[in-house]
């Protein structure tokens, strides 16, 4: 039986379960309360929740074949884990979040080279603190915590190394970036043990499809292009980045329909784009296929 450790805890839980459904492995368990539960997918697969932060190690200590979790906690862990697919979304929003250094709005620091020799810095983060000091060439002392960071400036830290989404956290409790240290997204991880074995490394590929196509779906869009054939140069510029022509000379006109996969984010200025460049019309279908169930000829 496959064995799968998922997030617990956090919004991040309910963002993933909900991407499992979309895929078609919705994990079934008495309760939302439960730490247990079953996805049935070529066989159970038998689930535990965790803390993010604890998922790399239980995966790279063979305790279960896979898992999800953020870079940043496989990266704070240093856990020897097979990175398999990545996601972009968080616990509010469809974009990455990232790790900060930050500071109160009074200080007068504008990067890390600003901080003082005896800077104090709470963070949940300290091995990923650590490293980015020592590579800025600074001297500051880490402080480690264990939640509620922000609440340690100004009595117990003078700065921080934290998580941020939108950073309305940090305006709310009198805070400023002042360095991004890391960028992170969501990875399905497998460990070494279940990498190297056929069976399970096939069905974990299989897990990762299908939640790559699901991803795919709720972040991205279909667009059909229409075309003059004498535009077609000029509007390719200006299509997602992986596209593909679907037929010319329809109904005896020099018209050229082209498709391609456009993320959700910014889609109205994508859109503008190709009809400033000579596109007739712009289909959008939401809902759609993959990238990989289309044909991808380059246009």
């Amino acid at each position: 039986m496959l064995s799968l450790a998922l997030p617990k805890g956090s919004s991040l839980e309910r963002r993933t379960l909900g991407l499992f459904t979309a895929a078609g492995l919705e994990v079934t368990r008495p309760s939302d309360r439960t730490y247990r539960g079953t996805i049935a997918y070529g066989g159970p697969i038998r689930v535990a929740f965790f803390k993010p932060r604890e998922i790399p190690l239980v995966v790279a200590d063979g305790s279960f074949d896979a898992g999800l979790t953020g870079a940043d906690w496989v990266e704070e862990t240093e856990a020897k884990v097979e990175s398999v697919v990545p996601f972009t979304y968080s616990k509010a929003t469809d974009s990455p979040w990232r790790v900060v250094l930050a500071v109160p709005v009074q200080h007068a620091a504008q990067t890390v080279r600003d901080l003082g020799p005896g800077t104090r810095i709470a963070t949940e983060y300290p091995t990923i603190a650590r490293r980015f000091l020592k590579e800025a060439g600074v001297h500051a002392e880490v402080v480690p915590s264990y939640g509620a960071t922000e609440a340690k400036v100004p009595e117990l830290a003078d700065a921080i190394v934290d998580v941020v989404e939108t950073g309305s956290s940090l305006d709310h409790n009198g805070l400023r970036i002042i360095e991004t240290i890391r960028t992170c997204t969501p990875w399905l991880i497998a460990s070494p043990q279940a990498w190297c074995d056929a069976g399970r490394q096939r069905r974990i590929q299989g897990m990762a499809r299908l939640l790559d196509a699901a991803h795919a779906r709720s972040t991205n869009a279909l667009l059909t292009v229409r075309v003059p054939a004498h535009c077609l140069d000029r509007v390719a510029r200006s299509m997602p980045e992986r596209s593909w022509r679907v037929g010319s000379g329809l109904h005896g006109t020099d018209l050229v329909v082209v498709q391609g996969l456009a993320q959700r984010a910014g889609l109205p200025d994508t859109i503008d784009r190709l009809l400033e460049a000579g596109a007739l019309d712009v289909t959008q279908t939401d809902g759609g296929m993959s990238m990989s169930s289309l044909p991808q000829p380059p246009l």
